[in-house]
């Protein structure tokens, strides 16, 4: 009845959120997104890139997974209202024309456009796509078959079939045995945040690799994210999975194993994240557990470890 469901939305959230066996902080372990929120914040924030460059290397950095200042992370302050899209978009002019003094002295100060702020203004924009994808495709956002409604996709479901809800817990908890996936799924459940790199491989590997419903994706994230943006969370969900406004949609995989290979060579970001993981050096089996060399196993405690012996997927990459 009503009265349940009311209960229900207001109840406290378990720390765990439901997990048996929740991620734990690991050592030394530093998040990607230590900032306060605010509107002071968010603008000093904006200040700062400017001044320090980070917005006109945006381009050559936007897919790192470690540190500060790959990404602007000015998501969270847009999506709480600290900040808006024009307010940047001023803040850009006035640097690139030389309109105020902030950021005198920096590269591309004066000089128009560059290919950091072009590729800052992309993703702005990309931004207001997706409100008017939700303007435009209403309650489709939250529908398995998406915007494109499509119904020929065989999706699996937790509700249906046990597998598959095995598989779901081992996904949220990020002991999948990939590497990448792992890595960027405790650091959401520990922190609030994973960056846009990490992101589209999450959602490519539920939804492609593993074929399970999209929308459980989506959902986890909505419940983690500190810069959650309902048009932008589940449009970008679509978008991945094949049923939104990609036109290439199902030809759209990412390969988690090559990913790491090209915006985490070192494996530093993935063992920052799987603690057990970090007495290797070679990324290959890093980033594919299941690789591991039996007499390793033995010397770095993890044989007989269920994700390393049996990864949810393995995917071959050499």
């Amino acid at each position: 009845n009503l009265d349940d469901i009311i209960g229900c939305l207001v109840k406290p959230l378990e720390p765990s959120l439901g997990l048996a066996h929740p991620p734990n902080w690991p050592s030394k372990a530093k998040s990607a997104h230590p900032f306060h929120g605010g509107e002071t914040t968010g603008h000093d924030r904006i200040r700062y890139l400017i001044t320090s460059s980070h917005m006109s290397t945006y381009k050559d950095t936007r897919n790192g997974m470690l540190g500060l200042d790959f990404s602007t992370k000015l998501s969270a302050w847009l999506a709480l209202g600290c900040i808006t899209a024009r307010q940047i978009h001023e803040y850009l002019l006035n640097f690139e024309d030389a309109k105020t003094t902030l950021g005198k002295g920096v590269g591309g100060y004066g000089k128009g456009e560059n290919k950091g702020t072009a590729a800052v203004r992309f993703e702005l924009l990309w931004r207001d796509y997706m409100r008017l994808c939700t303007r435009k495709f209403g309650p489709q956002l939250f529908r398995v078959e998406g915007f494109r409604n499509d119904t020929s996709y065989p999706w699996k479901y937790p509700q249906k079939d046990n597998e598959t809800q095995q598989k779901v817990a081992r996904f949220l908890e990020g002991t999948t045995g990939t590497g990448l996936i792992d890595a960027s799924m405790r650091e959401l459940f520990l922190t609030g945040y994973t960056s846009n790199r990490a992101r589209q491989n999450v959602a490519s590997f539920l939804a492609k690799h593993l074929g399970i419903d999209w929308r459980i994706g989506a959902e986890w994230y909505e419940s983690l994210l500190c810069d959650y943006d309902l048009s932008s969370n589940w449009g970008n969900w679509q978008y991945t999975a094949g049923v939104g406004n990609d036109p290439r949609g199902e030809a759209r995989v990412f390969n988690p194993v090559k990913q790491a290979f090209d915006y985490d060579p070192q494996g530093e970001y993935v063992k920052n994240w799987v603690e057990e993981l970090r007495p290797l050096d070679d990324p290959q089996v890093i980033f594919q557990a299941w690789k591991i060399p039996d007499e390793k196993k033995k010397e770095v405690g993890l044989e007989g470890v269920e994700w390393v012996e049996n990864p949810l997927k393995k995917i071959e990459f050499h």
